[in-house]
């Protein structure tokens, strides 16, 4: 269960700096103009939010990363996705733009931006909240503090960061079911997904005698899910902490109020901390630098992305690879995923 404000005000400070580029280019220029349009930057939006979309779906959680298909689109796998997408995007690029391109270039480029962000923070969130080991395998214990790790992260992002309140918006990062948006980035997801996994359908109707799939499913439970957890009314947090005394669920884990959030867990006095993966090199980063970074980082590789499209150029997945820089969204290194991490230190968090 991700944390959107953060995506969200990363993303909308990338899209700013757009602008103030030292050195701009056309494919800059071009992205500033394409980032006005409507369709463009609310497709971009939902972006932000289809890497983590399956988490809302109400079930058992097979692995400490969430929902199969989550980890699936940030496991190494995803690369793979990311560059049908680009293919994809590319192909339609050959013509005259239109609607429907317009939509699904505009998600590839919020998909790409909670990638990089992903990848970023979430070795820092890792190191801090911890992670279950073949000698502490408390998978809902980590699971918890994961989570609550990353919501208060969200409440510094929505309420401190730059002493500047931050006015979120989850509705624009929901599409209208059947819209042509709708459908643009559903047909585009999908076909990635069973492009990279042929028993991964999501646009299969769950049950025989209605026509929702797992998509429109996950997508109309988000908002029910975010009400759950932002709530403050006290009758429903004593009737969450009667459910939560008995069994553990993602969806039970509040937001922290966040006038009273630990900053300390952010880092803001940049102790030195290390990649859990065991790289090589000391960190000090907060999540200050981390957002910085983040931004740069996220308008680098869109320019770049937006030069292949200019020069209508098909990019290998090798080159994607080197372009995205990070292989895997959830330690930044190919080949490493929670079996082969082994820093942390962890600091615990309460509901």
């Amino acid at each position: 269960m991700p944390g959107l404000i953060t995506h969200q005000r990363i993303f909308v400070e990338s899209v700013k700096s757009l602008k103030k580029q030292k050195h701009p280019n056309y494919a800059t220029h071009l992205l500033d103009i394409q980032f006005a349009n409507q369709q463009f930057s609310s497709s971009a939006m939902t972006g932000l939010l289809i890497p983590n979309l399956f988490d809302y779906i109400p079930g058992k959680r097979d692995i400490f990363f969430g929902n199969t298909i989550k980890h699936l689109l940030h496991s190494d796998d995803g690369i793979a996705i990311i560059n049908y997408m680009v293919s994809t995007v590319l192909k339609h690029s050959s013509g005259e733009p239109n609607e429907w391109l317009y939509y699904q270039k505009g998600f590839l480029y919020g998909y790409i931006a909670h990638w990089v962000v992903d990848a970023l923070f979430h070795p820092f969130v890792f190191y801090w909240s911890g992670f279950p080991t073949f000698k502490d395998n408390r998978v809902t214990l980590y699971r918890n503090q994961h989570l609550l790790f990353e919501y208060t992260i969200d409440q510094y992002m929505a309420y401190f960061f730059n002493s500047e309140p931050f006015d979120y918006n989850l509705e624009a990062m929901l599409p209208e079911k059947g819209s042509v948006q709708y459908r643009a980035i559903k047909d585009l997801l999908a076909t990635a997904l069973a492009h990279t996994n042929s028993s991964l359908k999501i646009t299969t109707p769950v049950l025989p005698c209605t026509t929702y799939d797992m998509f429109d499913i996950a997508i109309k439970s988000v908002p029910v899910v975010y009400t759950i957890k932002k709530t403050r009314s006290l009758r429903f947090i004593k009737l969450l902490r009667f459910f939560e005394k008995r069994f553990y669920s993602d969806f039970l884990v509040r937001y922290p109020d966040g006038r009273r959030i630990n900053r300390h867990i952010l880092n803001l006095h940049r102790e030195r901390w290390f990649i859990p993966t065991g790289e090589i090199g000391l960190h000090y980063e907060s999540v200050d630098d981390l957002f910085r970074i983040a931004r740069d980082k996220t308008v680098r590789i869109w320019t770049q992305i937006e030069e292949f499209f200019t020069q209508k150029q098909n990019i290998s997945l090798q080159q994607l690879s080197l372009v995205l820089e990070f292989a895997n969204a959830y330690t930044g290194k190919k080949g490493f995923s929670l079996d082969k991490m082994t820093q942390q230190n962890p600091i615990r968090l309460r509901n």
